[in-house]
C-alpha cells in the first residue's frame, strides 16, 4: 500500500479513537454530576459501531485498498477476472497454475521511494482456485 495512503488511514484511526476517548470522558463526568447522559452513551455506541466497520474493513482489505482479500482468497480467478476486469501482469490458462497481477500504484514518496510499479499479484492452482495474495513489485524489478 502506498505510504500515503497508509498515513490518511492512520489518521483517521487515530481520530475515531481520540472521538472515542472523548465521549468516554464526557460520560464519566456526566455521570458524575447526575445529568442526563442518553445522547453521550448513543454517540458512544455509534462511535464503537464506527470504529468496528473501519477495522472490518481494514481486516477485509489488509493487502490494498481497492481488493477485499477476504473474497480473492476464498474465490476462483474467473469470479476474480469477472469482478475486477483485465490484469495488468500474468498468464491465466486453464488447468494450469499462475499468477495475474492488478497495478495498484508506483512508489513516487517523499521519503525512500522506489520508483517502481506495485501490483496486486493473486496466485492460483490448476483448479483456478486461489492460493495466496500479496502487493509486490512487477517482473524483473
Amino acid at each position: 500500500m502506498s505510504p500515503w495512503h497508509i498515513a490518511i488511514i492512520e489518521f483517521l484511526v487515530f481520530g475515531v479513537l481520540l472521538f472515542f476517548i472523548f465521549f468516554f470522558i464526557l460520560l464519566i463526568v456526566k455521570k458524575k454530576k447526575y445529568c442526563s447522559i442518553k445522547i453521550e452513551i448513543f454517540l458512544l455506541v455509534t462511535n464503537i459501531f464506527l470504529f468496528m466497520l473501519v477495522q472490518l474493513f481494514f481486516l477485509s482489505h489488509a493487502t490494498y485498498y481497492k481488493f477485499n482479500d477476504w473474497f480473492v482468497l476464498h474465490s476462483n480467478i474467473k469470479v476474480i477476472v469477472d469482478k475486477y476486469g483485465k490484469f495488468d501482469a500474468g498468464f491465466l490458462q486453464d488447468g494450469e497454475s499462475g499468477m495475474i497481477g492488478y497495478y495498484i500504484y508506483t512508489d513516487n514518496g517523499p521519503i525512500m521511494p522506489d520508483y517502481q510499479k506495485h501490483y496486486y499479484f493473486i496466485y492460483f492452482d490448476e483448479n483456478g482456485d486461489v492460493y495466496k495474495v500479496m502487493d509486490t513489485i512487477g517482473f524483473g524489478g
